[in-house]
């Protein structure tokens, strides 16, 4: 590499910083004779100024905060950096808006300025093939419209657009050059919006036995382990792992059920154990180890991976987002619980499509059965039928071709 190119590389990215570090919010609001970092939410960005100065000012700090970082991509290039310089020109604007020099580095959280990047990445895939068009239009907006109606909450949506959208990225333009950068600005906004989500206690959840409880919601993912044994190894190793782990857990259930002080124990005196309903049976954690050795031992290895990944994500979808934003009762779950759970079997059920060699049929039907099986198990463990039911149905329609 030329020192004059080294020296333009450098160059771009100090201008990137520089148009970042620009901002009007803080700009307009000590033209009114305060600092807007010390009114509303203490952000410099545009929902603050329109909070604290309104639309007239909102309207030139969101726009100008939308199209830096793509101003600082265009001059890079226009004066001759290399494509990679250029790019980190654009994450460098990202850094001036949320790091400026002047204002002892407290800006603004950037998320307008990464959606101006973003627009420009996403432009570009459409314009390299009709691909990522397609996937918004025919499926993207549909599962955003459940969680819409689930949530009533953009910023949970936001997480998910973005989550799925990074994906689909890698997987319709691998090789694309821009990935890699679109992959960072995609991170960086769930990163912040998660921060905003927590911060802001957007997810709220009341029930008594989940506060107890919390901790075997969070645990859950943990589970997928099996399922990557399983992919890693063999058949043999999964099961051997799992039945070790389920004979702890028969054991441990078998010893509260001959011994009353140790029941109580458990259920009672230390209650984010085991749940009062578990006195006398065998725990969910127990239950759902058995239905997964099941799982895994009846069914052809693409079937039960995909069973019981709906089974591990929809109960999680199912159980918080029912909890938190449960509006409409059905039977003992809620209309938003159920509809979490679809939403969560077209995420899992689209990134599996791409991995495993599964037709999409059966996806469909297997991803229809999982939340109605979880809906009306009634008096039935759904961690036990979730999977063996729809890993059934799945089987069958493979065998008929149906």
């Amino acid at each position: 590499m030329e020192p004059f190119t080294i020296i333009i590389n450098v160059l771009v990215i100090v201008i990137g910083y520089l148009i970042g570090s620009i901002n009007p919010a803080y700009i307009f609001g000590r033209l009114k004779n305060f600092d807007i970092r010390e009114k509303g939410d203490g952000i410099a960005g545009t929902v603050n100024t329109f909070k604290s100065l309104g639309m007239k000012y909102a309207i030139p700090t969101g726009t100008f905060d939308f199209f830096k970082g793509i101003l600082a991509i265009y001059l890079s290039l226009l004066i001759g950096a290399d494509f990679i310089f250029a790019q980190l020109s654009g994450l460098a604007a990202i850094a001036g808006h949320v790091l400026p020099f002047y204002i002892k580095f407290r800006g603004g959280q950037g998320m307008a300025t990464t959606s101006g990047i973003l627009l420009a990445y996403l432009l570009n895939y459409l314009l390299t093939g009709p691909e990522m068009l397609i996937f918004i239009f025919a499926y993207l907006i549909f599962v955003l419209a459940i969680f819409v109606f689930v949530t009533k909450t953009g910023i949970i949506v936001a997480i998910i657009a973005l989550g799925l959208v990074g994906y689909a990225a890698f997987i319709y333009y691998p090789g694309n050059p821009y990935n890699l950068f679109f992959l960072i600005v995609v991170v960086y906004d769930i990163s912040v919006s998660l921060y905003d989500t927590i911060k802001g206690k957007v997810i709220k959840i009341e029930d008594e036995t989940f506060k107890t409880h919390w901790w075997r919601v969070a645990m859950r993912p943990f589970a997928f382990l099996f399922i990557f044994f399983y992919i890693i190894f063999t058949q043999i190793v999964a099961l051997l792992i799992i039945g070790i782990v389920a004979m702890v857990f028969i054991a441990l259930d078998i010893t509260r059920f001959l011994n009353k002080q140790t029941n109580e124990l458990l259920t009672v005196k230390i209650k984010s154990i085991f749940r009062k309903n578990e006195v006398k049976k065998f725990s969910s954690m127990t239950i759902f180890l058995v239905a997964a050795f099941i799982t895994i031992l009846v069914f052809e290895k693409n079937i039960a991976i995909t069973a019981l990944t709906f089974l591990i994500f929809g109960d999680i979808f199912s159980k918080i987002f029912g909890l938190a934003f449960g509006r409409h009762k059905i039977f003992q779950k809620t209309l938003e619980g159920t509809l979490a759970y679809f939403g969560c079997v077209l995420i899992c059920g689209f990134v599996l499509y791409n991995i495993l060699d599964i037709p999409l049929f059966i996806l469909i039907i297997g991803g229809i059965t999982a939340p109605l099986v979880e809906l009306f198990s009634f008096q039935l463990n759904d961690n036990f039928t979730v999977s063996l039911i729809s890993g059934s149905v799945m089987t069958v329609a493979r065998v008929f071709g149906v």
